[in-house]
């Protein structure tokens, strides 16, 4: 359902999901009783009618969008058509409990699509719960969003997990909802063209990612199977399960060490870029891979790779590149680089 404002779930009956059963057949239940999570917020205006025959996009994971001036500047020296975003929030205390990606929009001349993946039941995670002084959540929203300098047609929502992982006790950040996937249709020359913004499971299996994948493919096929594609986001490719990654950090790191380019190239331990092939996709012309799109700060010894991804269908790539993110003062505006690359209808 599109909306101008997502429905608003008050404080109380937030932290009475938080402070009751933490299950997941609680979490199903709560979820059917929360309307944000089947809403897409529509805002914002389009500076353009429509766009030419080829299209500049950026995907970017934006860590909460709590830097936003810094994240406009990057934005709009690159001047794109489209922009694929995930990790947004929308009035929650760690990010100044704002209408962010509202004035993201503004700042660049762009309509707004903005999907809930998560109604946050807590602050974040244990250092921005230790720096927000006790202050609540205004809202509690946390999504996926697509910014357009051109009219988004048919905006779309695709729920790629239903398990409720996140609202368990053992993950520290009670949450209610999943993955999703954000897309819509803008026109290049006279053709419509499919761009989805997605965010995949960190805390699954490289098979567990691959199963989404397929979820949202088929989404799509159902909404347009004859339109070309692009999809862009956070792919967590992570290679391995969670607890390989993160009970024996040391082990990881030797791990990593010892196969340098596993989190670079992927593909080999990832089964999604097999899905994707098998369905058309391609992602070789369409992302950089010169760099790691993992920002850490400093002395944090987690290794990094390529986990942000483009993939086409039905296009023509070029120009595929990634965009720093950095404050003015050196530090990060978000945990993740930026991708920006140009299609073309084949």
């Amino acid at each position: 359902m599109l909306v101008p404002q997502l429905t608003h779930v008050p404080v109380a009956a937030r932290n009475a999901m938080r402070d009751g059963p933490r299950d997941s057949a609680t979490h199903l239940r709560h979820a059917t009783t929360i309307p944000a999570l089947g809403e897409i917020e529509i805002g914002g205006k389009a500076s353009r009618d429509h766009a030419g025959e080829s299209l500049a996009v950026m995907a970017w994971n934006v860590e909460r969008l709590r830097h936003v001036d810094a994240i406009a500047e990057t934005i709009a020296g690159q001047a794109p058509d489209v922009v694929l975003l995930s990790e947004v929030d929308k009035g929650m205390a760690r990010s100044g409990n704002g209408h962010l990606l509202s004035r993201l929009a503004d700042r660049l001349g762009h309509c707004f699509a903005y999907g809930v993946e998560f109604l946050e039941l807590g602050t974040g995670n244990e250092m921005e719960q230790a720096a927000n002084g006790g202050v609540e959540n205004a809202e509690g929203f946390h999504g996926n969003a697509i910014t357009s300098a051109v009219p988004l047609l048919r905006p779309f929502l695709v729920r790629l997990d239903a398990a409720g992982a996140w609202f368990l006790p053992e993950h520290g950040q009670p949450r209610i909802g999943g993955r999703m996937a954000l897309g819509g249709q803008v026109m290049a020359g006279d053709s419509r063209l499919t761009v989805v913004s997605v965010h995949l499971e960190n805390r699954t299996t490289p098979a567990g990612r691959a199963d989404q994948t397929r979820h949202l493919l088929d989404a799509i096929d159902k909404y347009d199977a004859e339109a070309p594609v692009l999809i862009g986001g956070d792919f967590n490719t992570l290679t391995a399960a969670y607890p390989e990654r993160n009970d024996d950090p040391v082990a990881w790191r030797k791990r990593i060490a010892a196969e340098p380019d596993r989190l670079m190239c992927p593909d080999r331990h990832e089964p999604l870029f097999a899905v994707m092939a098998e369905r058309g996709y391609d992602w070789r012309d369409a992302n950089a891979f010169d760099n790691p799109t993992q920002r850490r700060a400093a002395g944090d010894l987690t290794p990094v790779g390529h986990i942000d991804w483009f993939f086409t269908r039905g296009l023509s790539a070029s120009a595929p590149a990634t965009l720093p993110a950095v404050l003015p003062d050196g530090s990060p505006s978000a945990d993740h680089e930026a991708l920006v690359v140009t299609v073309r209808l084949k």
